[in-house]
């Protein structure tokens, strides 16, 4: 059992002083829960949740006790998902990014508290004085003052033609929606920073680092932070999603074998056997298997200290008695039934990941999906790692439905559906022909409004996959209703002026609160 997270553990000490709570768990050397039990409830949340394929590990004290794929790499064919499948990790990506920031700070060349303006320059944001503070901690950390997701349309979906130059100077034209370093708001962007950033002071890309620098030096055969060889691209998971009950592959999620923008942020592409020997470097204080560390412990300790408070949920506290919840560096942080986690997950369209770890029982577990439920990872992490935190007999595709649906019923009844498929459409004040021309915004560049004879249709300049019909609503407002129908961002379009005639700006919102894409930060004014 390990002991040297000591911020970490003492927050979660201080919770469970001032709750009461303790450990009902018994360290075991024993598996609480079967190989034959885990593969029956894996093929239960795949055909519960459509997933095709999966691919489960579970590693206590540096041993391999459950690994398995489930499954196949593409619905309607045979290939079976195995532990050498490559998938997309999302997000899991980011711990691997922060990582590469603490070599560098072993290495004496960063320090974790150092000014991003002092490595990056060209660093900006739309505060003056919040540009000159930032720090790299503040980077990895989500407490910007920026909105949650703020400019993740640069990255999604894929692909389009932003860079990463681009990015990093786009970053100064969004408005804060709260004060430096006082809320928590997942962010993307900064993470692409932070991979500039190991440019900046590495003097070699992101991606040759990450693929020399961690996973060269471990070992890893079949996990990739840039190019991948041709020889590799083989037992490649392909992304899913369900429409009307059919489950279809989403072809502008596939794997490629070039490193894509978003990559230090969650374009990683890895498999389970690897995945879980990152893991148990993680367990291990940032040794690896033959003693030597990737990581020193002091930097170790550093990733693994609570930096950003996050939200506590009914469900949390109900489901996990948790009174403790914040970010790390490139980790989430919380008591789980008295024990400390250190956790991530990754959703990109048609991919799900979950990494777990229960540091005081040496104990860590994977979970990898090829299919857009998120609720199916939850489902399958829940099962495979509280059965050691004591608590078993628990359905947990049915709990985790009902807290679904206890969420959902939480919130505020919906305008008309996110996919407006069926939406009813009405006439509009102009004719087609006043809303026609390009509008621009500082960041995310031209949008272009053309009639044809089918109606009006919209594109984007640096997003050519953002393509679609502006369906008349009323007054000056259309619908956006996408070409590709599992993009989940169906827009309101509302076009305005001194006159209804002379319409010289346009303004988009998502029709769903739940909708990723960041609409209503674009300032569009219509090019003379």
């Amino acid at each position: 059992m390990k002991s040297n997270w000591m911020n970490a553990r003492l927050a979660l000490l201080l919770a469970t002083l001032m709750s009461g709570a303790v450990a009902v768990g018994a360290e075991t050397d024993r598996n609480p829960i079967s190989d034959a039990a885990i593969d029956r409830i894996a093929e239960q949340v795949m055909q519960h949740y459509a997933v095709p394929g999966m691919a489960v590990g579970i590693i206590r004290n540096g041993k391999i006790v459950h690994a398995s794929g489930y499954g196949v790499l593409e619905s309607g064919k045979r290939q079976k998902v195995n532990g050498r499948t490559l998938f997309k990790i999302a997000s899991n990506s980011k711990a691997i990014t922060a990582t590469a920031l603490a070599i560098l700070v072993d290495e004496g060349l960063l320090a974790w508290d150092d000014k991003i303006i002092d490595h990056l320059p060209e660093f900006q944001l739309y505060d003056p004085w919040v540009t000159r503070e930032f720090t790299v901690i503040d980077m990895l950390t989500h407490r910007s003052g920026l909105a949650p997701y703020v400019g993740d349309m640069m990255l999604w979906p894929e692909p389009n033609n932003f860079t990463r130059a681009d990015i990093v100077h786009n970053l100064r034209y969004f408005k804060p929606v709260s004060s430096f370093r006082s809320e928590y708001a997942y962010d993307n962007q900064m993470y692409i920073v932070a991979g500039e950033l190991v440019n900046a002071v590495a003097g070699q890309s992101w991606e040759s680092f990450v693929d020399e620098r961690i996973f060269g030096v471990l070992g890893f055969k079949r996990c990739f932070a840039g190019q991948v060889p041709a020889n590799e691209m083989t037992n490649l998971a392909a992304p899913h999603w369900e429409t009307e009950g059919k489950i279809e592959v989403i072809e502008r999620s596939r794997i490629l074998a070039r490193p894509i923008t978003s990559a230090a942020a969650g374009g990683i592409r890895c498999s389970l056997d690897d995945l879980l020997t990152w893991i148990n470097v993680q367990l291990d204080e940032g040794a690896m298997a033959n003693g030597k560390p990737l990581i020193s412990e002091e930097q170790h300790a550093a990733m693994w200290q609570p930096r950003t408070i996050l939200p506590i949920s009914d469900n949390d506290r109900e489901r996990d008695h948790t009174h403790f919840r914040a970010y790390g560096l490139g980790w989430r942080l919380a008591d789980v039934q008295g024990y400390l986690e250190v956790s991530h997950t990754g959703t990109l369209s048609g991919w799900n990941s979950y990494v777990s770890m229960i540091p005081d029982l040496d104990l860590g577990a994977v979970v990898l999906t090829n299919g857009s439920s998120s609720d199916a990872r939850r489902a399958m992490m829940y099962s495979v790692i509280r059965p050691w935190l004591g608590v078993t007999d628990v359905d947990w595709i049915a709990r985790v439905d009902e807290e679904r649906q206890r969420d959902k019923d939480k919130r505020p009844e919906q305008g008309p559906q996110q996919l407006c498929d069926s939406c009813e459409t009405g006439k509009v004040l102009a004719p087609l022909a006043t809303y026609a021309g390009t509008y621009r915004d500082r960041w995310f560049g031209d949008i272009l409004v053309v009639e044809d004879s089918d109606g009006l249709a919209i594109s984007s300049s640096k997003s050519p996959l953002l393509t679609g019909r502006l369906l008349p609503y009323l007054g000056n407002t259309f619908i956006a209703r996408w070409d590709d129908r599992n993009m989940d961002g169906d827009a309101w379009v509302t076009f305005s002026g001194d006159t209804p005639n002379e319409i010289d700006r346009m303004s988009m919102s998502a029709i769903s609160d739940t909708s990723d894409f960041d609409l209503e930060e674009m300032e569009l004014e219509r090019v003379p």
